[in-house]
């Protein structure tokens, strides 16, 4: 593991309007967890769990605090995936392999949400570390140790009607993604990074972030109508599932507007998910 990197953590999708993108995401087909709160900020989220990742909606709870740049990027950017998260298992040693290989990290962060069970009110506390824009260029990403990783994952949350088994692929547009690579492969380690000759593939654990072109964009999505957005941008999320059928179907039973592409793959359009594409596939 490279600076005690773990794989992907999870992904956070700004959203305006915290509640209808519940109502949006359980439509889709995905457990959601109760509602949570930042300790100390206006941000609110609802989570969708995974084994080892999750699908994270943030949403402004109290309008005029402080929400980490949240109002600014909803303003500027509109809806969307806006940070991608890497695990870390010990933040403080992460910070120092991080110094020593240049990266300039921030000190580790502590924070805490409050998290509204039926039982009682939990507070998952994390330890998050910031890294510089060169660190990850055409991506705003952090580093997230989980200190408290018991009260995140009950056995109920991880189970969804759509047949979603793990997030596999962070899919992010941008002009040239083979000028990233050595940015890449000094933050998660050599060997970690594959390029092709307009593409870009970073693996972390058993996950992937692939930078495309627009132009590959169109070429790899045929099927969805892609928003015209200036780059870079996280354009979509590829969901293991066992059986695309059994997904394809879960969407049609439930009215949601979904594609098949002719390997079978199910694509929700970013219409349809809050500015973010989701497919559905049984590739990892």
């Amino acid at each position: 593991m490279a600076h005690r990197i773990t794989g992907l953590d999870h992904t956070v999708l700004a959203t305006t309007d915290l509640e209808a993108a519940r109502e949006t995401y359980r439509r889709l087909g995905f457990t959601i967890t109760p509602r949570g709160r930042h300790i100390g900020w206006a941000t609110g989220n609802y989570c969708i769990m995974f084994p080892r990742t999750y699908h994270e909606l943030l949403g402004i709870a109290e309008p005029g605090g402080y929400t980490a740049g949240l109002e600014d990027t909803l303003r500027l950017k509109g809806e969307g995936v806006h940070k991608v998260v890497l695990g870390i298992d010990d933040a403080a040693t992460a910070v120092a392999e991080l110094k020593a290989s240049g990266l300039n990290p921030s000190a580790p962060q502590d924070l805490k949400r409050e998290l509204e069970l039926p039982e009682g009110t939990v507070l998952p506390a994390f330890s998050l570390v910031h890294l510089p824009p060169e660190a990850t260029p055409q991506l705003s990403m952090f580093l997230c140790q989980h200190l408290t990783p018991e009260l995140l994952r009950k056995p109920e949350w991880l189970v969804h009607p759509n047949g979603a088994e793990q997030i596999s692929t962070v899919i992010v547009v941008t002009d040239n993604p083979v000028a990233l690579e050595l940015a890449y492969e000094k933050l998660v380690g050599a060997g970690n990074t594959v390029r092709t000759d307009r593409m870009l593939a970073v693996r972390s654990g058993g996950e992937t972030i692939l930078f495309v072109t627009p132009d590959d964009l169109d070429t790899l999505f045929p099927d969805l109508a892609h928003p015209s957005r200036p780059a870079p941008y996280v354009a979509g999320l590829r969901f293991r599932v066992h059986n695309t059928e059994a997904a394809a179907a879960y969407f049609r039973a439930a009215g949601v507007e979904h594609a098949r592409s002719l390997d079978g793959t199910v694509l929700v359009p970013a219409s349809a998910a809050h500015g973010c594409f989701l497919e559905f596939s049984s590739r990892a």
